[in-house]
């Protein structure tokens, strides 16, 4: 049945005094929206979204309207929050670890392709295609870390299973992952203002659009990736030291 406008109005007024965090962890469909508002929910996650949509300039009424129609679809991912730590693992690795491993070869591909056909005359290409091979040289051997050392870790923690590790307390490899998380979002920020924002110019081929629309699509993965696991994995395993 649909809503009443009564109920329609107490559902946006409850989304603006909700968290972005706490939005995203209940439905991480919600942290596409908010990349497309220009809304951050990794760093900026801890404030309301009333405060947000001031703090991004963000169209209120046009993202509450999406947020509401989205609720209304159903078959959210809610709950990640909820999941026992080895289903959250296997849920990262499958997910994000996945979608990273399958998309970072055709961003390089993009790339080099713009050099070829545009770097001579195009001062941004070049250098862009330069951060986005920095951001795929940093984001493999960090997944590689996490699944060969940090998550086997976390997995032993919550097995009660004592193990052999070169890092002491689990907080050391934690902290250094949330380093590298950092650094990628660094070298994202470079390439958003290389692209302006994602955003291809009005003679811009085919290549140079799929690319652009590769690294949005990149970029809201990427932090879907790192909020769940700053801010709902590590805060878990570190409870197990407790």
């Amino acid at each position: 049945m649909p809503q009443s406008q009564a109920d329609q109005s107490q559902e946006k007024t409850n989304l603006l005094n909700t968290r972005v965090g706490e939005l995203v962890a209940n439905d991480f469909r919600t942290a596409h929206l908010f990349s497309q508002y220009g809304i951050d929910f990794c760093c900026g996650g801890g404030i309301s979204l009333a405060r947000a949509i001031k703090r991004f300039d963000a169209d209120e009424d046009a993202l509450l309207n999406a947020l509401v129609a989205l609720a209304a679809q159903g078959d959210k991912q809610q709950g990640l929050e909820q999941l026992p730590l080895p289903d959250l693992l296997n849920y990262i690795e499958s997910t994000h670890h996945t979608f990273v491993r399958e998309k970072a070869p055709l961003l390089l591909e993009y790339s080099q392709k713009m050099v070829r056909a545009h770097g001579e005359n195009h001062s941004e290409i070049k250098p862009l295609a330069g951060w986005i091979r920095a951001l795929v040289d940093d984001l493999m051997p960090h997944l590689m870390k996490e699944e060969q050392i940090l998550f086997p870790a976390i997995l032993g923690l919550y097995n009660q299973v004592e193990m052999q590790t070169c890092f002491g307390h689990i907080g050391n490899p934690i902290n250094a992952m949330q380093y590298e998380h950092d650094d990628a979002l660094q070298i994202f920020e470079k390439i958003s203002e290389l692209t302006n924002g994602f955003t291809p110019p009005a003679h811009a081929c085919t290549t140079w659009r799929v690319c652009y629309a590769s690294l949005a699509e990149f970029e809201a993965d990427l932090k879907q990736h790192i909020y769940l696991e700053n801010n709902i994995l590590f805060p878990k395993a570190l409870a197990l030291t407790a």
